[in-house]
This record gives structure tokens, C-alpha cells and sequence, in this order.
């Protein structure tokens, strides 16, 4: 989809989308406030190959593209169907191209509890469902978590071996009572007072099980980096978070809000992909309800992307 064709489509897609009502919204104070820079900014699970298939989009590589995540840079090689991906992407003659792929891991560190019948799993303090199965973890082991935030609990798509010795927590920052969070969890580092509620961050570093809390030596603010230009649209599929801000919801672990004139509380309960332009805000034009299924949700996915041509 051409960048320049959102102002037209914004009326169109809203007819489509039920019980949603975009509005313009001023770009400068948000935008100051939020940090949002990309060109389109897609935040999703690594649905397929044949170009990168994530939130419903195919986005083309090519020798240009950086990939990288929280410890540094990697191959393409390396990525794997479920991965949780933040790609910046260029518009370009034949579509969407990537100009930076960013691994998202809500998690890196040890298992600290599992219950096998239930699939869940305690990691960083942080509550895991293993949407697929906890089959081959064990207690102690040490691992990287693929997957969304909803409701202060990470649901993975996937797990791997941990290939470094510092733990990671990525996710909503929130400040209160004289400490900041990341994804529910304390986080104590140099630079924490930097950071906004409501914003993205990623913490590297150790986390304390007897204190419940995470010492980071290193800390990243902000989703997207500029790689692709000013950011005008965004894909994201995730869950939606009460928040005491209009419009009363914000996706869990992306780190920018929603345009206050929406109604979000239709898509309150279950996982959802949604799509609009960036004015400061999200201001989403369109909403899908994926599946809980994985299975489900990847055919579907996989025809979204198809149907765009």
C-alpha cells in the first residue's frame, strides 16, 4: 500500500471497520512526547517466509536491510517462523521494504517455574503461556521468548536457547511510587528517569530473584529508529491494555497510543491486528480479529498479505 494513498483511505476504511471512529489529531506534542519515528512500522509475529509475512503484510529484504536485536546485529538467517519482529519499512515501486528488522523479544533469562499441564511458565518474574506447547523446558534452563504482552503476562509463540549471558525484559514502561517498570517488572539502572510511561524500552543486564527486580546495565528506549524515515502508518498485532488515558486502551508492550477519539472496547478481549495511519498517535482505521488458534491466525495472516497484492 503507497504512503500517500492513507488521507484517502482513512474514510474507506473506516466504514469497515465497526465501531471505530478516526479522527485527526495534532502531530507535534505527541510525536515529541513518544518518539515515533519509521516510515511503516509493523510489530508482529514472524508468520511466513517468501518475503517477511508479519501483521498481515509482506515486506521484501534485500542487501540494504539491518537485522538486530537487543544484543547487537545478526544474520537473516537466523530468523525463525514466530519470532516477534519490529520492522521499519520503505514504500517502494514493488511494495513494502525493509530497511531495518528488529527482533523483539519480551524476554531473555531462566526459567524459574514451569507447570507442564498448564503450559505456563515464570520468566524475569514476568507470568509465560506457551501458546504451543512447554514440551523440551525444564527449570533452570535458559531461554529467549518470542511472543506479545496482554494483561502483564507474556503469550509465546516461541522459545530458544538463550545465546548470551544477560537476561532481557522489553515492554511498556510505567513510573510510580518512586519506581519504573518495564513489562510489570522493577528495573534499576542509570538512565531509568529518562523514561516516559507508556513508552518501549528494553533492559539488559540480571535479574534478582530473591529481590524481584531486574539490575540493568544497559537500556534502549524507543521502538522505532528512524531507519525508514518519519513514521506514517503502522501494522500491529497484539491485546489491548486499559489505560486511565483516552481512549481507555493502548496495544500491550508497543509503546505508542492510539488517537483519543476511538472506540477501542469492541476488540477489548481477544487478540487483534490493527492498521491505520501515524499522526502523532495511532490513529487505526482498521481493525481484524485474529484467531487464538496459531494455526488459524497464520492461515488468516498469511491471506491478508496475499489480498493486499
Amino acid at each position: 500500500m503507497r504512503m500517500n494513498n492513507w488521507t484517502r483511505r482513512r474514510a474507506v476504511l473506516a466504514g469497515i471497520m465497526a465501531g471505530m471512529a478516526p479522527a485527526a489529531f495534532g502531530q507535534s506534542a505527541p510525536r515529541e512526547a513518544e518518539g515515533g519515528i519509521g516510515g511503516t512500522g509493523i510489530v508482529g509475529l514472524l508468520t511466513d517466509f517468501g518475503s517477511l509475512i508479519v501483521a498481515g503484510v509482506q515486506v521484501a529484504q534485500d542487501d540494504s536491510t539491518e537485522y538486530t536485536n537487543a544484543f547487537g546485529r545478526f544474520s537473516a538467517d537466523a530468523l525463525r517462523r514466530g519470532d516477534s519482529l519490529t520492522i521499519e519499512a520503505r514504500q517502494t515501486a514493488a511494495g513494502l521494504l525493509a530497511s531495518r528488522v528488529h527482533v523483539t523479544n519480551p524476554l531473555v533469562g531462566m526459567v524459574e517455574s514451569l507447570v507442564a499441564a498448564e503450559n505456563r511458565l515464570r520468566i524475569n518474574g514476568v507470568s509465560v503461556v506457551a501458546e504451543n506447547g512447554s514440551a523440551g523446558l525444564a527449570v533452570g534452563d535458559r531461554v529467549t521468548v518470542s511472543g506479545v504482552w496482554r494483561a502483564g503476562r507474556v503469550i509465546a509463540s516461541r522459545f530458544s536457547a538463550a545465546q548470551d549471558v544477560d537476561d532481557m525484559i522489553a515492554g511498556d514502561v510505567t513510573r510510580g511510587f518512586g519506581a519504573v517498570r518495564i513489562g510489570g517488572v522493577d528495573v534499576r539502572a542509570s538512565g531509568t528517569l529518562q523514561l516516559q510511561s507508556g513508552s518501549y524500552a528494553e533492559a539488559r543486564g540480571q535479574y534478582d530473584m530473591d529481590r524481584g527486580r531486574f539490575q540493568a546495565s544497559d537500556l534502549s528506549a524507543g521502538r522505532f529508529t528512524g531507519a525508514a524515515g518519519p513514521l506514517e502508518a503502522l501494522h500491529v498485532e497484539g491485546f489491548l491494555d486499559p489505560i486511565n488515558m483516552a481512549p481507555g486502551f493502548r496495544v500491550a508492550g508497543l509503546g505508542h497510543s492510539f488517537a483519543r477519539g476511538l472506540v477501542l472496547a469492541p476488540y477489548a478481549e481477544g487478540r487483534t491486528l490493527f492498521e491505520g495511519p501515524y499522526t502523532g498517535r495511532f490513529a487505526a482505521a482498521k481493525a481484524t480479529r485474529l484467531p487464538a488458534d496459531s494455526g488459524a491466525r497464520r492461515v488468516l495472516l498469511r491471506r491478508l498479505s496475499q489480498n493486499r497484492g
